[in-house]
């Protein structure tokens, strides 16, 4: 097996299993980067309203 499909496949790993690993491989705990997702701000109903009036009676 090639190192770069070992890297491959852990990396696919979540953290908690990344952790079983290190644990198997009696590695040093390593500490598992959680990605921050995004959150996509919300509009209110009125300003969606607004918005739908706008773009749709006015043209």
């Amino acid at each position: 097996m090639k190192a770069e499909t070992v890297y491959n496949v852990i990396q696919a790993l979540n953290s908690e299993e990344k952790l079983r690993l290190y644990a198997m491989l009696d590695l040093p705990k390593v500490s598992v980067v959680k990605r921050k997702i995004k959150k996509e701000k919300l509009i209110s109903v009125a300003s969606a309203m607004d918005d739908l009036l706008v773009n749709t009676f006015n043209k």
